[in-house]
């Protein structure tokens, strides 16, 4: 990448930041500050969210709850029972 001011192409990339950040008004000071913050808040919210989902379980397993909750037991088909009620209405 080709350094916007010639004269700071023999510095490090910092020291070209500070020497513009010390010719720079302060207004553009501030927002190049707040622009900075921005950047490493969202360098640790990335982050934040990796670590999630690496933490995160895998997805949950349905079939084992249901039978911890109910067992080897067999429902019986609830179609019976409606076709019973509307035999009754009719």
């Amino acid at each position: 990448m080709q350094p916007a001011m010639p004269y700071l192409a023999a510095v490090s990339t910092r020291e070209a930041i500070i020497h513009e950040i010390k010719i720079a008004p302060e207004a553009l000071v501030q927002e190049a500050y707040d622009y900075l913050l921005f950047l490493k808040s969202r360098k640790s919210l990335a982050q934040g969210a990796a670590d999630m989902h690496a933490a995160a379980p895998g997805k949950p397993d349905f079939l084992a709850r249901q039978q911890a909750m109910f067992g080897n037991r067999v429902m019986s088909d609830s179609q019976a029972i409606m076709d019973e009620l509307r035999a009754e209405r009719f």
